[in-house]
């Protein structure tokens, strides 16, 4: 503000100092209580975020141990770790089993070759006119279009870059001694009766045809023809088309490789997965147990000194708040609720081991309590015994993990309690940044006004002065007014 170094300049008192003081005193009181309304607004906003984080980690932890995916199996396969036989896949609905599995086949594609001596190069022409060459396996097909002249390392490549080849490999292989070089044809379509059929409507393509178009014989023969896989399991036998068996155990795919030695099936046992089951459990109780760590940690109260005034510790950002300690209780209601969806023996968290801590926390103990077992002991014969009722104990419907989830989703989901809590914390927010600028507007007139009321007075001072100094110095110069200090 103009002026603001020369308030006082006239009467020579520290009235800007003065000014300022009041100023700040003003300041500290006003500024003071909307800084601190805003902080407590800020930390609220933050802990209500917070807890709503966490409550969204624990429904996803819960819904990860619901519906059926805490039914997971899966499949032991007895094998050297050097070789694999087979690989197998299996889902929820598959049951457990062992089963004793030979691979005795693999399938395969059929293989042409070119008669011995039809062609002496690579460089020899296919035709001397133009025609075409189709392919066909298992209802599938494309065509070659063979022009005048072309050689046989050119159909090789044509064919083997075709955009529509289904599956056809072409190489030459250049044998000499009478054999001349021989054309080979190997198909990727498996399967008993999926043989690769070549046809075309120019009869001097007949030598590098299955289906002759001419009088002569086609010069093609097979060398090997297509073949579906086969596998014994527990002595049946199923075959397939391809390497894979579907549901030869039911829910269950089996994916051959590589043939078994005869007379040493290799042992498949399909399982539950109680490990995969058990860390999901684990993570379930970890989620829970960080609600309460943080409902906690925002709800504790102010700890005073011995003396009742002096404040050792701050209290939570939501202290005065009643929902976390209230959605906290229910949640601890909910997660002791006996369910009716299972077997009897598995109706509760603490049957299947789960317990509570003096803290409210759920844990799995392994201290035996009055004598009897360790909530370890019963989470391990739950996985042992109950394993299908430990799962529709969490995910049937009705069961613990969709009460969580229809109880959590009213806190956490866009327009939920929570949001309507945190919408109403930032219009307060807004309206204490609306308060802090009005507050400084306020500031500044309180200022203003300040100093136009000590300019004044600075002012009035300074004239007073200088007509007392201006009558001190009149009165020297009259005669005898001055004191003689001669005798």
């Amino acid at each position: 503000m103009s002026g603001v170094n020369f308030l006082g300049s006239a009467s020579g008192l520290p009235l800007n100092d003065l000014v300022m003081s009041f100023v700040n005193v003003e300041r500290q009181t006003k500024m003071g209580r909307i800084e601190d309304t805003r902080k407590q607004l800020d930390a609220s906003l933050s802990g209500f975020g917070r807890l709503k984080s966490a409550l969204s980690g624990l429904r996803q932890a819960s819904r990860d141990i619901g519906g059926t995916k805490l039914n997971q199996r899966q499949a032991l396969i007895n094998q050297p770790e050097d070789k694999t036989y087979f690989r197998a896949e299996t889902n929820f609905s598959a049951a457990p089993g062992r089963f004793e599995v030979n691979v005795n086949q693999l399938a395969g594609g059929s293989r042409l070759e070119s008669a011995d001596g039809d062609f002496t190069s690579a460089n020899d022409v296919v035709s001397t006119t133009a025609g075409q060459l189709t392919f066909s396996a298992d209802g599938k097909n494309f065509t070659i279009n063979v022009t005048a002249g072309m050689t046989l390392d050119q159909l090789r490549l044509r064919i083997n870059q075709n955009k529509n080849n289904f599956g056809v490999d072409v190489n030459l292989i250049n044998a000499g001694d009478g054999l001349g070089t021989k054309m080979v044809f190997t198909s990727k379509v498996t399967g008993d009766g999926n043989d690769l059929v070549i046809s075309n409507n120019n009869a001097e393509l007949d030598k590098l045809s299955t289906v002759a178009t001419g009088p002569d014989p086609a010069g093609l023969e097979y060398s090997r023809n297509a073949r579906n896989a086969i596998i014994e399991v527990d002595g049946i036998t199923a075959t397939s088309k391809t390497n894979t068996f579907k549901n030869v155990i039911q829910d269950t795919t089996i994916f051959a490789e590589e043939l078994t030695e005869p007379g040493n099936p290799i042992r498949l046992e399909i399982a539950t997965d109680k490990e995969a089951a058990e860390e999901k459990i684990n993570t379930f109780i970890e989620r829970y147990n960080a609600v309460v760590t943080l409902v906690a940690d925002l709800t504790k109260g102010r700890k005073l000194s011995s003396d009742g005034k002096t404040v050792e510790a701050e209290g939570g950002s939501l202290s005065g708040d009643p929902l976390p300690r209230s959605l906290m209780s229910q949640l601890r209601n909910l997660v002791s609720l006996k369910l009716d969806v299972a077997d009897s023996n598995v109706s509760t968290l603490f049957q299947m081991g789960i317990g509570f801590t003096n803290d409210g926390k759920l844990s799995i103990s392994s201290n035996r309590e009055f004598g009897g077992e360790s909530g370890r002991q019963r989470f391990e014969r739950t996985l042992d015994q109950n394993y299908d009722d430990m799962a529709r104990f969490f995910g049937a419907d009705d069961g613990l993990v969709d009460k969580l989830d229809k109880y959590i989703t009213e806190f956490s989901q866009a327009g939920g309690i929570i949001a309507t809590k945190e919408s109403v914390l930032r219009d307060q927010l807004s309206q204490n940044t609306k308060a802090s600028e009005a507050a400084e507007r306020y500031l500044a007139s309180f200022e203003d006004t300040l100093r136009k009321r000590y300019g004044a007075l600075d002012s009035l001072l300074g004239s007073m002065q200088n007509t007392a100094n201006f009558v001190t110095a009149q009165l020297a110069n009259l005669p005898g007014f001055g004191v003689n200090k001669s005798k």
